[in-house]
Order: structure tokens, then sequence, then C-alpha cells
């Protein structure tokens, strides 16, 4: 097989097959340190991950080195910590980095529009009372810890709660806000739970399998993905890696290969020049030749890359039979017009003064003949 067939079957089986294979082991799950919720499509770690890795940029997700956490930052509200993900029912716990969501709903610093996500609960009114110390519950209701201060406590209850049944100390608290709420909710470790729709993963992780990215186009299809990021990261390197020598091989062998016709295109060149001067001349002993500043003396060209050549017709040099290729030096015998390779004509003239075509000896008061072992160009 040709050295451009190998290339050429290498190239195809890498692209076709192992790049695919390199590109989804990078987008495998991970973790920002460890502990923290799996981060898989449609979800992205950015600057860890490519970004074909995640469904949107609305799912890059980023590491917190202060607090080592998982980091989601919405458009209009800023960042918050990623709890953990559900990928089976498509859920996902955030809390405020403070650790205090109803600072964030009393301060309307919270919203998901722009996003694809949505809460999970359904949201209810609340209207947020400001108490004295004293008061340590409104009903079933206990402060909240985020917002108290020494002298007094804040304690929030849904605005459509009576107390009729269970009278407040209504005397001694202060409505100050009201807000939607999600309508389940801990109150001390206050965390909101969202949820999304698009891309819908639900039927393959209910078949035990994953959703992943399509390398090759826009949809997301169904895979397995029992292995390991840190195994799948193996496989890759274990694959780049004698891929990448069998390329530097290929080339190298297809670098030696042109090398080698070079070589013997020169040999056959020259073995034919000297079957010519053979075949055509006396013996050398009493063969007459040009002196190099006569040869020297007739013109000489090189060709470019369009071949212009004197005779577009003749496009062979008549004494080695090679074609004449674009860069190579061409001499012009006068009289007569006939052009050769300037090694080959150089070679003949030094032994034969005539044209190798039409035996001419060129009328040039130049020309002048050097017999063999001539210590001098002019006889």
């Amino acid at each position: 097989m040709a050295t451009s067939d190998i290339l050429f079957s290498f190239f195809f089986f890498f692209f076709t097959f192992l790049l695919p294979q390199i590109a989804d082991s990078r987008c495998g799950g991970s973790t920002c340190y460890g502990s923290g919720p799996l981060i898989r499509f449609p979800f992205r770690l950015r600057y860890r991950q490519p970004l074909n890795c995640g469904y949107s940029i609305h799912f890059d997700l980023s590491c917190n080195s202060t607090q080592k956490s998982t980091i989601l930052t919405l458009p209009s509200s800023g960042d918050f910590e990623v709890e953990s993900i559900h990928y089976s029912d498509q859920t996902m716990w955030i809390n405020d980095l403070n650790w205090c969501m109803h600072k964030r709903f009393l301060d309307k610093d919270f919203g998901l529009v722009g996003t694809p996500f949505h809460f999970w609960h359904s949201l209810e009114n609340y209207t947020y009372f400001k108490c004295p110390s004293k008061v340590v519950a409104i009903g079933s209701f206990a402060p909240i810890s985020c917002l108290d201060d020494y002298n007094y406590n804040v304690i929030a209850v849904p605005s459509s709660w009576s107390t009729t049944e269970k009278p407040a100390p209504q005397s001694l608290c202060l409505a100050i806000s009201t807000a939607l709420l999600p309508a389940s909710f801990g109150w001390e470790e206050f965390a909101v739970k969202l949820t999304w729709g698009v891309p819908d993963c639900r039927s393959c992780e209910a078949n035990g399998r994953v959703c992943k990215p399509n390398v090759t186009s826009s949809h997301i299809e169904c895979s397995t993905d029992g292995i390991p990021i840190s195994s799948k990261t193996g496989i890759a390197i274990s694959v780049l890696i004698p891929a990448g020598l069998l390329c530097i091989v290929g080339y190298a062998l297809y670098v030696a290969g042109r090398r080698d016709d070079g070589l013997v295109q020169e040999t056959n060149r020259r073995g034919q020049l000297q079957e010519l001067i053979q075949a055509n001349g006396q013996p050398q002993v009493v063969t007459a030749g040009l002196d190099a500043q006569t040869i020297e003396s007739y013109l000489k060209t090189q060709l470019g890359e369009s071949l212009e050549l004197p005779d577009p017709n003749n496009k062979t040099c008549s004494i080695c039979l090679g074609e004449y290729q674009s860069k190579e030096m061409l001499r012009t015998i006068p009289e007569c017009n006939h052009y050769f390779h300037v090694g080959c004509i150089d070679e003949w003239l030094r032994k034969n003064p005539t044209c190798p075509l039409c035996r001419n000896l060129p009328r040039t008061p130049e020309v002048s003949l050097v017999r063999p072992h001539d210590d001098h160009s002019m006889c």
C-alpha cells in the first residue's frame, strides 16, 4: 500500500472513530472538590470541560475555591451554591452563599427570568414580622435565625394563615414585608428546589442511561455511561499517544518515500546520459568537447510554475528522457535553439561539441574545443 494511502486511512479512522470517543471522554461526570454534586450533561463545568459538553450557557457551573462549593450563576440574581443535582427527575437544590435565602426573598433579590429553571413547588404569599426577642414563635412558625438580631426576631407566616385559633402577640410584632415563597421548604437551612424541562432526559435516566451531546449534530442522545471520568481520560490518553506516534511515523515514511523517488529518478537520468554519450561518441581519449566558459555562455533559464517552455510541444529532455518540471534549469544551444536540462547538456558538451539532436556545431566565436587531458580551455 502506498504511503499516501496509509496516511489517508489513518486520518479517516482518527476523525471518524477516535475523535468522537476522545471528545465524549472529556464530557463525563466531574465534581468541583470531590464531595460536591456530580456534574454532567446538561450541565458543564466551566473552564474544565469543552463548550459542547453542556446543553447551553445557562447550564454552566463553576467552582468557588474559597467556599469549595459548586456555583450556579443566575443572570438577575448572581451566584448560588448548588447543594445537589438529581438527574432522574431533573431537579436541583440551590442556596444563598451566606445560607440565607430568606434575605434574598425579603430583598426581592431572587428571580429565574432568562433561565431554563422553574420552581419545583408552587409559590405562596408570606408575610414577614419583626418581633421582640421574647417572641419565640407565631403559631408553629419559628424565628429565621439568619435574619434575627439580638433585640428582635424575624418570623415569616403564610399571609392566608389565621391566628384566631392560636392568638399571636400581634401588638408586639410589626409586619415589615411580603414575598412569594415556595410552598414547601425548611426554615433553618432554607434551600430552593428548582427544575428544568429542556432538555428532557428523564426517559434516558429511567432506562439506566444518560443523556449526552451528539458530537456531529446539535441533537442529544442516550448512551450508557458506566465508565468513570478518570478511566475515560486514561482511555483517551492511551489512544492519543499511539495515534500521534503513528502520525509521526507515517509522515516520516512519506518524506522518505519522496526522497527515494527523487534519488532513483536522478540515478536513472545519469545512467541514460552515460549510455547516450557512449553510443554516440568516440572513445573519450580522442573525443573533443567544449570548455566550461563556452558552455556557460549558452543561454540558461529557470522554469516557472507555469512551465513557460520555448517550444510548448517539447516537454521532455532528449538526453535523460525526463519531463521538465517547475524550478528546473534549462540550457539552450545557439543556432538550433534546442534546450535540455542544465546537468544533462553540460555533461554532454564537455565531451561532445555538437547538439545531441541535430549534431550541428554552433557557429559562435566563443566556441572552443578542449581535448582530454588539456590544461587550458583554448586549443
